[in-house]
């Protein structure tokens, strides 16, 4: 049997496609492998969002090589969609499709696989109905996608150009592949997308949509990824304050806690407009975890401005941060601009933001001690102490002493202390 091996670099979605590649492959015939092992074919799911998704992307095709010379490696992704005549290049490269036709690309592996001239039919950036997931390896959660694509143009970022025009999954499709991962025992789907806020089928939201999940399934949580500030509306903060089964957290990328920052960065929000927003979930939601993500380094960024960032995350309800340092991108707005920020000034400001961050964090954490939370236990043992480890609803890590028989269940778990950054349980039941 033919075996592939699949790599992923960068978000969730791209977690989410690398498993629908899987899947169809494994439909098709192949074995599935570890990508650390010899195979017959490697596919890497690239990432282009930084300087450093790059180079770990171009890491893999060489780490894919080294592991076996013969075999066929097969690169797709973001950084496909713009590098291609670079990533072909590279030892072992025999086929780069980037995010335009990578819905499509178990068919054109088979194709390429078998000799065959590869002419991808139809339009670029289509979904297609068969590309999904029936499960997803190594897994306890279930990424699901419902939509894809961006035109916002934010003067730092590349994605306008890697992931085509913004478009969104037929309702009926997602319904039916969330009832499939009931099926399969998953307790928990994360909600995914590049906009997950603009979704939009037939008439129907994100706040509309999630009804329907609600109604047409019976999964236990529903957790959402990355949701843009201006895609929120007091429809949907209402909908997730008054239902369970969706997970107390939010990510809610900001960019920049400074309000002339997030201008220059051509974000469609104001200060202002998030903070309201934060406070609205903080305030409707007990317990809930608010995190973001800012980028250090903007180009201009003065030290005036930096420390307005900090000022605003220290006196905000946020829990935990996401920090990157800024990264030039090809072809974007930002990488015009003359004012860049010399790199150790970027290092020393990166270092502040995320110390600002653990001591949120670990803030956070200490107001759970002596509560219960529904754990989702996953199907392994956390390695030191040979624990069992899940996730609360509100995304804060818990180990705890028990049997194998909880693997994959949401247990109550009474909160004893925090350990560094995660919590310690004992089963509630």
């Amino acid at each position: 049997m033919r075996r592939v091996a699949l790599t992923t670099l960068g978000c969730k979605l791209n977690q989410y496609e690398t498993e629908a590649i899987a899947c169809g492959l494994q439909k098709r015939g192949w074995q599935r492998v570890e990508f650390n092992q010899p195979a017959d074919l490697y596919v890497i799911d690239t990432c282009t969002v930084t300087q450093q998704a790059d180079y770990s992307s171009r890491q893999a095709i060489y780490q894919a090589n080294r592991k076996a010379p013969e075999a066929k490696i097969v690169v797709t992704g973001c950084y496909a969609q713009i590098a291609k005549e670079q990533l072909q290049a590279l030892p072992g490269v025999g086929l780069v499709v980037g995010s335009d036709y990578k819905d499509r690309l178990p068919d054109l592996i088979e194709e390429w696989y078998a000799g065959k001239t590869l002419e991808p039919n139809g339009n670029a950036f289509q979904e297609q109905k068969d590309f999904r997931v029936s499960t997803h390896t190594g897994h306890t959660r279930a990424f699901v996608k419902i939509q894809n694509g961006c035109q916002e143009w934010c003067a730092f970022c590349v994605i306008p150009m890697t992931r085509g025009q913004e478009r969104s999954r037929p309702a009926p499709w997602i319904i039916d592949e969330i009832k499939s991962l009931v099926e399969k025992d998953y307790k928990e789907i994360v909600i995914t997308g590049v906009h997950i806020g603009k979704y939009s089928w037939n008439g129907l939201g994100l706040a509309a949509l999630l009804k329907k999940i609600l109604q047409e399934s019976e999964i236990p949580r529903i957790r959402l990824s990355s949701i843009k500030p201006k895609e929120v509306n007091q429809e949907l903060i209402d909908l997730i304050a008054s239902e369970t089964r969706f997970c107390r957290h939010l990510h809610l990328p900001l960019q920049s806690g400074d309000s002339k920052v997030l201008s220059r960065m051509k974000r469609r929000y104001t200060l202002d407009e998030f903070d309201g927003m934060v406070r609205n979930f903080a305030e409707r939601i007990p317990e809930v975890t608010l995190g973001t993500d800012l980028i250090v380094g903007f180009p201009g960024e003065t030290e005036e401005e930096f420390a307005n960032c900090c000022r605003y995350v220290e006196s905000s309800p946020l829990s935990f941060l996401h920090v990157f340092s800024y990264s030039d991108r090809p072809h974007t707005e930002a990488s015009a601009l003359a004012e860049k920020i010399d790199p150790q000034t970027i290092n020393k400001r990166s270092a502040v933001l995320r110390e600002l961050g653990d001591q949120k964090w670990q803030a956070f954490q200490e107001t759970f001690p002596g509560k219960t939370l529904p754990v989702l236990i996953e199907s392994r043992r956390e390695k030191q102490y040979n624990r069992l480890t899940g996730l609360a609803d509100n995304y804060i890590r818990v180990n705890l002493d028990g049997p194998n028989d909880y693997f994959n269940q949401i247990v109550p778990v009474r909160i004893l202390r925090r350990d560094s950054r995660i919590l310690l349980g004992e089963l509630a039941l």
